[in-house]
């Protein structure tokens, strides 16, 4: 099967993923991102810069939120991944949750800063970091499935 079709559906599922968690609130983890993160450490040739920026785009009309703002985040978490691959390749499961942990704390706090210049205050604070705990404990569920269905698929 062809690598952009495999990397395509993966997406598009991603999002029906995330309209299907809309009702666990601020619980619901960031599937998109998640997503974007793994194709970006699997394959960064092929799951660049353009795709990060195009994934925040469709996360961005898929959350509702101001257009833009996810565009950057994620075209920035995956700027950094695709500079760290060769290290975080070589990380077990337990030491990249961390470190997903720390994107997506990371994303986050960008988010509420940008929410709070723009003067949308849709949230909570208490709420507001609950999305990344659950996206962390998500990461080996996600990054184990899309890893089956690479080597299923033979997307290299």
């Amino acid at each position: 099967m062809n690598n952009f079709l495999v990397i395509t559906i993966t997406i598009l599922v991603s999002i029906l993923l995330t309209m299907v968690t809309f009702a666990l609130g601020p619980f619901a983890p960031d599937w998109i991102l998640l997503v974007m993160i793994y194709w970006a450490l699997a394959l960064p040739t092929n799951a660049n810069l353009y795709t990060s920026w195009f994934v925040g785009l469709l996360a961005d009309v898929a959350y509702g939120s101001i257009l833009g703002i996810n565009a950057l985040t994620y075209t920035v978490i995956g700027y950094l991944i695709i500079k760290a691959y060769r290290f975080l390749r070589y990380m077990t499961i337990y030491q990249q949750t961390i470190i997903i942990f720390l994107l997506l704390f990371l994303k986050e706090t960008f988010n509420m800063w940008i929410n709070l210049i723009l003067d949308t205050n849709d949230f909570s604070y208490g709420d507001y970091y609950w999305k990344t705990l659950t996206s962390a404990i998500a990461w080996p569920i996600i990054f184990y499935s899309l890893r089956s269905i690479r080597r299923k698929y033979n997307v290299i």
